[in-house]
């Protein structure tokens, strides 16, 4: 999974690349592109990757991220062969005028285009709008858009879905660093590899991750594999230690330890917790 230049062509009678997606897996590999994207699940389930941070995903979810944030879905396959879908909608930012967002009625969609730039995960149901804007053809779709833009921005929650990077980081050493980890976290990662990656010492490297990030390298990697392992925990039937193992730790108590001041359940526990929701 590498993080790689996608090239999007709308076409010279379209502002708007439009595309519903239904296959055994999602194909796209971790990447990124200078156009803006909404991206709705219909079907599927599995991690999600936004920038540096990795959640689990359901159907139903809308994302909306900004130019050259890298991302990608990873679903889990279905038993019964059945495909994962999802609608996805791309578009250059200059589709809105800068006068646009200086107009005091679109002051909340102006502060979605600013944040798009970290990733935002709306809450509620948008399939019907999403869907609906499939249905259309020409300027009503774009008018259509418009308006979904305008109730996202009334949407009363939202998560921001990437770590706020520091200003000024280079984006291409940005995203040379997470893909590497995201490739590599389950292994025993050095610093120097990461740090060779970066094209960095290894002391400028930590001055750099932590600038950055606000945390270690070792603290972000942790954070992939517990995420990891939480996601098998709540999906699957495998043993504590195996997960551990799958997740990239070899020390079980120290796994047990980190889990539960993490989640603040033992990983038992959580499996037991998770289960129930999922029961109700």
């Amino acid at each position: 999974m590498r993080a790689v230049l996608e090239h999007i062509d709308s076409g010279r009678n379209h502002s708007v690349v439009y595309r519903a997606i239904e296959l055994p897996s999602f194909d796209a590999p971790f990447h990124y592109h200078p156009e803006f994207e909404l991206t709705y699940i219909a079907k599927g389930t599995g991690t999600r990757y936004v920038g540096m941070k990795m959640e689990e995903f359901q159907a139903g979810e809308l994302v909306f991220l900004g130019a050259n944030l890298p991302h990608c879905w990873l679903n889990k396959l279905n038993a019964d062969g059945s495909h994962v879908q999802s609608f996805v909608i791309q578009f250059q930012e200059t589709i809105f005028d800068k006068s646009f967002f200086q107009l005091p009625e679109f002051e909340e969609i102006k502060r979605h285009f600013f944040l798009s730039k970290y990733g935002i995960k709306f809450a509620g149901d948008f399939e019907k709008e999403i869907k609906g804007l499939f249905e259309l053809n020409g300027s009503k779709r774009l008018v259509a858009l418009l308006d979904l833009f305008l109730e996202l921005s009334q949407t009363p929650s939202e998560a921001i879905l990437d770590v706020i990077p520091a200003e000024n980081t280079k984006p291409d050493r940005y995203h040379s660093v997470f893909r590497y980890i995201i490739e590599h976290f389950r292994e025993n990662i050095t610093l120097e590899e990461v740090a060779e990656k970066a094209g960095l010492t290894p002391t400028s490297f930590c001055r750099y991750f932590k600038k950055t990030t606000g945390k270690t390298l070792f603290e972000v990697i942790l954070e992939y594999r517990l995420e990891a392992a939480a996601q098998l925990l709540a999906s699957g039937e495998k043993r504590v230690n195996e997960v551990a193992f799958e997740s990239g730790f070899d020390d079980i108590p120290y796994f047990n330890r980190a889990f539960k001041k993490w989640k603040g359940l033992s990983p038992k526990e959580f499996r037991s917790r998770s289960r129930g929701l999922m029961l109700n």
